[in-house]
């Protein structure tokens, strides 16, 4: 399943990369999440991403996981902008 979201960030979307890239790494990968594509809006205070669920049963681990909710908080996500926009059925990439 494919998911289309936003929410808001206070530290700068190279902090959130980081987030991405280093420290939720291992836990993307035990909770089967990956992150396809994410932009931030110009003055970098919210983030859009597209992330695909393997197994959409793990997301509600995942939303309680402690560890990911300290890294986050840590990283500036204001957990509680969090928005999923859509479900994603059909896209394309180029």
């Amino acid at each position: 399943m494919k998911v289309l979201s936003t929410f808001e960030i206070t530290e700068g979307f190279d902090r959130w990369l980081h987030l991405v890239d280093v420290e939720l790494k291992p836990l993307l990968k035990k909770y089967k999440i990956k992150v396809h594509f994410a932009c931030a809006n110009e003055d970098e205070t919210r983030v859009y991403d597209l992330s695909e669920l393997e197994d959409p049963s793990l997301l509600n681990a995942l939303l309680e996981d402690k560890e990911i909710i300290n890294l986050r908080t840590a990283a500036g996500v204001n957990l509680s902008s969090s928005e999923v926009l859509t479900s994603v059925g059909k896209y394309k990439t180029w």
